[in-house]
């Protein structure tokens, strides 16, 4: 994260106040912590689940992007089959992915407001591809209100940035996922997102076979796809989907940069 502020000690202020939101959007929707109120859902006790306002809103938006991507973005189908990276040979990966199929998919949810009702009890939720973005999209939005003017902040390869550096705009360049150490294209971000959804770096190991961490129904076209737009979530939902469907209808704000 860079940004520019009037002070050091402004600066460590707002960059404390960032790192607690972001620390609190880990710790609320978490796949893998035991607290975390996506846990709580997930080992839910029945099938009707309320949830808070913001975790209410986040379905909301899943439920928008699992429409618009023609359910290519699925936080049930990539929660339920999350299970199937702990097993250890290629037999098993295949039995236990289709006994989970049938339940590994958001048409078992029925949303409404802050209840939740499953049709099951092996569905599960990951919101992995979305909260990341909303934490970038957050920190943008915080840095703004503390009258930041200039930014870039960067979790994980999800880049927004406002303002300019050293009197031009923020550039990021866009990594080839064959060699690391070389810049396929250089991207300025004016008051915009970037984020790149690939297999190269992120993936499971069964046996001596290679799995993207990327869960999908599909068999992906692209080895890494990068996306250009106004917010992070939408750049990341449209670049994920996209690495799963290149077919897709993407909407004309949407900016497709690169596909490899």
């Amino acid at each position: 994260m860079l940004f520019d502020a009037p002070t050091e000690a402004f600066a460590q202020e707002v960059a404390g106040l960032l790192c607690q939101n972001t620390k609190r959007l880990e710790d609320k929707y978490s796949f893998f912590s035991e607290d975390s109120e996506l846990s709580r859902v997930n080992k839910r006790e029945s099938r009707h689940v309320n949830v808070s306002d913001e975790f209410a809103g986040l379905l909301a938006l899943c439920a928008f992007y699992y429409e618009k991507t023609s359910s290519c973005f699925d936080i049930a189908y990539a929660g339920t089959m999350h299970s199937i990276f702990s097993i250890s040979s290629m037999q098993e990966y295949q039995d236990k992915r289709k006994r989970l199929l049938p339940y590994a998919h958001f048409s078992h949810l029925h949303i409404d407001g802050n209840s939740i009702e499953f049709s099951n009890d092996y569905t599960k939720l990951d919101l992995g591809g979305l909260v990341k973005e909303y934490a970038v999209d957050q920190s943008i939005l915080l840095l703004k209100q503390y009258g930041i003017t200039s930014a870039l902040v960067d979790f994980g390869g999800d880049v927004a940035a406002f303002g300019s550096y050293d009197n031009e705009l923020w550039k990021i360049g866009i990594q080839d996922p064959e060699r690391s150490e070389h810049n396929l294209q250089n991207v300025i971000l004016d008051n915009a997102a970037i984020c790149t959804s690939g297999h190269s770096k992120n993936f499971y190991m069964i046996g001596d076979t290679k799995i993207s961490h990327i869960l999908s129904k599909k068999k992906s076209a692209y080895k890494q796809v990068s996306v250009l737009a106004s917010t992070a979530i939408d750049a990341g939902v449209w670049s994920t989907s996209l690495l799963i469907d290149k077919t897709l209808q993407v909407p004309k704000h949407i900016n497709v940069l690169r596909c490899v």
